[in-house]
């Protein structure tokens, strides 16, 4: 077990260590399976395994506990990808946990069907051990064989985690695992200290605000900076670019509530740019808790011409894209069944631009390293598309507006940490919960950290006051935020619309060819008729309907509604009772994004 702390290159340790058993030990490629949180963080382990072993690393096994239960289940989502859902994955792993102890059957078959399912692997290495769930640590612990009596058919389990970044318990995932990993694999803790990402003066910060949780495994292992960096500035850089702050991270005061704090930090932004020549926003990053508060920032982002971006949670269904079924139809209309990156890749290229072409480039850009471009049945890659789109992540272009919980694995330059609801506990959590999220928010800067503070205070910056890692500034008159400030956006997901609308008019309705005619961006009309708030296109046709739950925000209009992404939907995909319904057997569906402004309510408005 490595203990490693933010910054600290988990995935370079457990990177090395295949190197260290395929070099040094010569052991077999194909017996070693790295196990990865998700699938991005799959394709990043495949990456630096290549840069690092070249063709060794091919015959090394690395994907998700997912995808890998999928594979001793038999099970493959590639033709019904739109239909599954989180429990349908939960009960895949509980099947692999099922054959791998060989329930129900003698013991003889039990061990003779775990070495057939096992195929070879004797090491297995698990990444980010704090972000696993009940599921994940069962299959993981049916893997090792922790409860066999016979040690030699025990697996050699490695894993790296940090028990102070574990956030995810509304999905499960639990930190007591982390915690009895020693006793339960009679391991011996090794800790992974030295931080090469952060500054000091950020790495001594966020040790202060972490320090008070319970239960820590690193109480007597500070994190650090990096021997390399230990004469350098505390400040980095930035102690000699900003006679503010001095390379300090920065508490800065917000005023009374999201708007202001939104005017506040963009302020702060624009001042820390205009020290350098060579401010790259894409670099760049605001975290908050609730996405409640982004949206002020991303409204003053856009009267300002800043370049902006938000990684919401709530993104479309990748598969359900129209280009991406369009890609699924070209695959399944090719002769052959074997493809390869690059063959995909050019097709797409070929297709019309857009966010979710480029999208879907970056996804096969992504299996193409995974897989080394080679040719692999097409079922293989619908496989891998389902589950990558399952939690994908753009290239960032712009000022990235994300949650903490959306920030987890990811750094930038410069980080803003706005204030609001930092206190609150959902009953799923233990009592640090949100401390350590808030740990992971500060400790995904690099250069420079300004921590906001609403006028009410923080809880988690008392730990701050009179340290010398830290400058609180002083209130700086700021210009009064106009009512455009309080703007709400909404990226509406399947749940908002009615997934029928277009399919209960026949496949000749003027509908079905409005739709097709539409493009992400496209501006459209937002009216309420009776009881349902419809979508109308530049021509006056009404090309989708929201939700008979959906209600805008109190005393807010929308003044702008685009198209967000266009969905296909077939009649398979519901229910057998509601199927006799459909006119036709495939249609497609709009999922806008709305913008709302304080002001009284309208009936009607125009994108």
């Amino acid at each position: 077990m490595v203990l490693a702390g933010p910054g600290s290159g988990k995935t370079r340790v457990l990177v090395h260590r295949i190197a260290y058993l395929l070099r040094v030990r010569r052991e077999n490629p194909r017996g070693v399976l790295a196990l990865a949180y998700n699938r991005h963080a799959a394709v990043e382990i495949r990456k630096r395994l290549v840069a690092l072993i070249g063709d060794d690393a091919r015959g090394v096994t690395v994907m998700t506990c997912h995808a890998l239960a999928m594979r001793l289940v038999g099970t493959s989502f590639a033709g019904r990808a739109a239909q599954v859902n989180e429990g349908q994955f939960s009960e895949v792993l509980q099947q692999a946990v099922a054959l791998l102890r060989g329930e129900g059957l003698p013991a003889e078959e039990a061990d003779d069907q775990r070495e057939r399912l096992l195929a070879g692997f004797r090491w297995i290495l698990v990444d980010e051990y704090q972000d696993i769930a009940v599921e994940q640590y069962e299959l993981i612990s049916a893997l090792a064989g922790r409860t066999l009596e016979d040690e030699e058919g025990r697996l050699s389990l490695f894993a790296v985690g940090d028990d102070d970044q574990n956030i995810y318990a509304f999905a499960g995932a639990s930190v007591e695992f982390i915690r009895r990993f020693e006793f339960e694999y009679k391991a011996r803790p090794a800790f992974l200290v030295e931080n090469y990402r952060s500054t000091a003066h950020i790495i001594g910060a966020a040790n202060l605000v972490i320090k008070p949780a319970s239960d820590r495994m690193k109480t007597e292992h500070s994190i650090r900076i990096n021997q390399a960096r230990v004469k350098s500035f505390p400040g980095g850089d930035w102690q000699g670019i900003d006679p503010v702050s001095r390379g300090c991270v920065q508490v800065l005061p917000a005023g009374a509530d999201a708007m202001t704090q939104a005017v506040s930090v963009m302020t702060e932004f624009l001042r820390l740019s205009s020290l350098v020549t060579d401010w790259d926003w894409s670099r760049c990053a605001v975290i908050a808790r609730e996405w409640k508060y982004l949206d002020p920032v991303r409204s003053y982002c856009e009267l300002n011409g800043i370049p902006v971006e938000m990684a919401s949670e709530d993104a479309a269904n990748i598969w359900r894209l129209r280009e991406a079924q369009a890609l699924i139809d070209w695959l399944h209309s090719q002769p052959q069944n074997l493809v390869d990156a690059d063959s995909i890749l050019r097709w797409l290229k070929a297709q019309g631009q857009g966010h979710w072409w480029d999208t879907l480039i970056e996804a096969v850009e992504a299996y193409g390293l995974e897989t080394n471009t080679a040719e692999l049945p097409r079922g293989h890659f619908q496989e891998w598309l389902a589950e990558w789109g399952r939690e994908f992540r753009r290239r960032q272009a712009g000022l990235l507006l994300l949650t903490a919980h959306r920030a987890k694995g990811l750094e930038f330059n410069h980080v803003m940490v706005l204030d609001g609801a930092w206190e609150a506990t959902n009953r799923w959590e233990d009592p640090h919960a949100q401390r350590r999220l808030y740990y992971v928010a500060m400790t995904r800067a690099e250069k420079t950290l300004t921590l906001a503070c609403l006028d009410q205070g923080n809880v988690f910056l008392d730990a701050l006051m009179n340290c010398s890692h830290v400058v609180t500034r002083t209130s700086d008159k700021l210009p009064q935020p106009g009512r455009e400030m309080g703007r709400r956006y909404q990226r509406l997901t399947l749940a908002g619309v009615d997934l029928s609308y277009a399919g209960r008019r026949p496949a000749h309705h003027v509908v079905h060819r409005a739709i097709r005619k539409l493009l992400p961006g496209d501006a459209l009309t937002f009216k309420r008729a009776r009881k349902h708030w419809h979508l109308l296109d530049s021509g006056g046709v009404c090309v989708g309907r929201l939700s008979s739950a959906f209600r805008p925000p109190p005393g807010m209009h929308c003044v702008e509604a685009r198209v967000m992404a266009i969905m296909v939907r077939r009649r398979e995909d519901s229910e057998p009772d509601y199927q006799g319904w459909y006119k036709c057997d495939q249609w497609e569906l709009v999922l806008p994004e709305l913008i709302f402004e304080p002001g009284q309510d309208e009936v009607r408005s125009r994108g």
